[in-house]
């Protein structure tokens, strides 16, 4: 019988692309949005008119001010802590640890993290804080 030579034109679907689209630009901007600070922490370091850069060969503590204690990105309950510190003291016996605590953390937590530290041989210790600004 009657057969058309004319062929169906294939069709490239926009609205899934779209879709797709806005899908990824929303996943990338809530993604930028979660890591604004370093560690995931909120840490406001006390400011100090005698404040100097360290050097990055020495190991950084941090600790927030509900008491969570991190080293290497990583949270670390206490004996996690003293282990590590162990290792790496008998890699490198000349280390300066570095406490970044925040100015609303309790005084005990920075007792027993500094107990730890002299516990795994490391009697440099500095303490983190922000350089004074004018206001």
């Amino acid at each position: 019988m009657f057969k058309t030579k004319l062929r169906k034109r294939p069709r490239i679907e926009i609205i899934p692309m779209i879709d797709v689209i806005f899908f990824l630009l929303v996943f990338f901007m809530l993604f930028t949005t979660f890591k604004t600070t370093p560690h995931g922490l909120d840490i406001r370091l006390p400011q100090a008119t005698t404040a100097a850069q360290q050097e990055d060969q020495n190991i950084t503590i941090y600790i927030s001010s509900g008491g969570r204690i991190f080293l290497d990105e990583e949270e670390k309950s206490i004996p996690d802590l003293a282990r590590e510190i162990r290792q790496k003291q008998e890699i490198a016996p000349h280390l300066v640890a570095i406490i970044n605590a925040d100015q609303e953390t309790p005084y005990n937590y920075v007792v027993r993290v500094m107990d730890v530290l002299r516990d795994g041989g490391i009697y440099r210790i500095s303490f983190g804080a922000e350089p004074l600004r004018g206001d």
